[in-house]
């Protein structure tokens, strides 16, 4: 192992390498070419004397001096970043930075393109990349600095457990209700429908990341009976798409029903059992908190919510 001379560039390439196991995702995480993270990762094996990265099958795997060196890392980089940009600050108008978010699909449409739009004129050198592979493993992907920020219902149970939930932060950014929805033609679907009525129609099941189960359907599972469910579609925009022209139902965010109306033949209506409200939340891993380019992107997303997402729909 060979410190003299070691680049710090070099510690932030095995990072983004370590988190992604893949040289082409760390090269898009860098926004550099394929070629300089290979050269780097070479350089960084004969510096460690140690391959770091290994293809087992079809995946790269960590070997185990990586394994123990990548939080180590991490928080090596969060502390010097830290240091230095606690010193200059932050100034959207002129500074850099890079940032990767994870929401869902449906939230991407709704809020984080329209958000991300708005941010390129108040801040051009900031550059974002949404991740839209909502899995259990979420809060892992934030704890291990895989993800900056996620927009995500911030709810126990949902979430696969980590070593330390106290790590995160969280800010409610916007809410929204549940509202069931069927094609404009069937008659079947009304406002007022009782709970039997529901579970007499087919109904569209939505799982995120296919194993996710949403809200509505957690919420289900703890009534009496339930309505066969012929479909179980990844998102609530399929969901929506699937309801068009037949007789199932599904049940999504009013925000997203609201806006797909515009474009189909959509009926909505009231849930007929308890549901609860869908709050979307900014999470984020407590060493960032302090970070000036982080604060800075939580209180733009923040006050973008407050002036376009309005009161609830």
């Amino acid at each position: 192992m060979h410190f003299d001379g070691l680049d710090l560039n070099l510690l932030v390439a095995l990072d983004a390498l370590l988190s992604e196991r893949s040289v082409t995702r760390a090269a898009s995480r860098l926004c550099v070419t394929q070629p300089a993270v290979s050269v780097a990762l070479q350089k960084l094996r004969l510096q460690f004397s140690d391959q770091l990265l290994e293809r087992v099958g079809r995946r790269m795997e960590l070997t185990p001096f990586a394994e123990e060196l990548a939080l180590p890392l991490k928080e090596l980089l969060h502390q010097i970043r830290g240091l230095v940009e606690s010193r200059s600050g932050f100034d959207p108008a002129t500074d850099s930075r890079n940032f990767r978010l994870l929401m869902s699909s449906s939230i991407a449409e709704i809020f984080g393109v329209p958000a991300l739009r708005k941010l390129r004129e108040v801040a051009p050198g900031m550059h974002c990349q949404i991740d839209m592979f909502v899995t259990p493993d979420m809060l892992r992907r934030v704890q291990d600095g895989e993800i900056d920020l996620s927009i995500q219902v911030f709810q126990p149970g949902l979430w696969n457990p980590v070593a330390d939930v106290q790590v995160f932060s969280h800010e409610a950014l916007f809410a929204d209700r549940y509202v069931l929805v069927g094609d404009a033609a069937n008659e079947r679907i009304f406002e007022g429908i009782d709970f039997e009525g529901f579970c007499a129609i087919d109904h569209i099941e939505t799982r995120f990341a296919g194993n996710m189960v949403s809200l509505p359907e957690r919420s289900l599972a703890l009534q009496p009976r339930r309505p066969n469910t012929p479909l179980i579609l990844p998102t609530y925009k399929l969901a929506i798409e699937a309801v068009i022209g037949s007789t199932m139902t599904a049940i999504v965010p009013h925000r997203i029903a609201r806006d797909a109306a515009q474009r189909h033949r959509l009926k909505i209506v009231e849930v007929p059992y308890e549901i609860g409200l869908l709050e979307q939340t900014m999470i984020w891993h407590k060493r960032n908190h302090n970070d000036p380019g982080h604060s800075w992107l939580r209180g733009f997303l923040s006050e973008f919510a407050a002036t376009t997402m309005g009161p609830m729909a």
